[in-house]
């Protein structure tokens, strides 16, 4: 019996191929289930919501973890926030938020939704972060300012800094809104 010639610059390609691999693809989901997580939102549009896509990350394999007790078994998703601009009825500048958010557009929507709620008007979206901070700041004319960064300290002092870059004097924090990751358990 003879077997067809195998060029061998190919046999590490062959062999590569043959090895497990994991597929990591996204698929569009209600709300995730056990060993998924949302890693995404489909673009809404023309009167269409948007939706969440998931992702399988595999089931907790109940493994040791630290002390001898089992694997803590769950994951990060991350959580959006929003702040909104708004007038108020004396032609104010002032602001809403939302924040935990599964995606941005919830967030947006939610800060938008609230603004209009308490009775602002042009509520408009502005400042949004993920997994993180925004922080509000206002100077002596009662100006407002935002800005995001990964944790309070970075938004409050990315805060100050457009307010004194743009003029602003006395600046000041005003509100820090936290939207951090959020741990899910199987």
């Amino acid at each position: 019996m003879r077997f067809p010639s195998f060029p061998l610059a190919l046999a590490p390609l062959a062999l590569f191929a043959l090895l497990p691999s994991q597929a990591l693809a996204e698929y569009p989901c209600g709300n995730p289930g056990p060993g998924e997580v949302i890693v995404g939102q489909t673009e809404g549009g023309n009167g269409i919501a948007s939706t969440p896509l998931c992702e399988y990350v595999g089931e907790d394999d109940g493994g040791g973890y630290g002390d001898g007790g089992g694997d803590p078994g769950g994951y990060w998703v991350d959580q959006y926030g929003t702040l909104a601009w708004g007038q108020d009825a004396n032609g104010g500048p002032t602001y809403s938020w939302y924040v935990n958010a599964a995606s941005r557009a919830e967030a947006d929507n939610g800060a938008v939704a609230q603004c209009n709620a308490s009775g602002f008007v042009d509520c408009r979206a502005a400042t949004w972060v993920v997994n993180g901070s925004i922080a509000v700041a206002v100077d002596t004319a009662g100006t407002l300012y935002s800005d995001h960064g990964e944790d309070a300290r970075q938004a409050k002092k990315k805060a100050l800094r457009a307010c004194k870059q743009q003029g602003g004097k006395q600046c000041q924090i005003e509100k820090v809104l936290d939207s951090p990751a959020a741990w899910i358990s199987n």
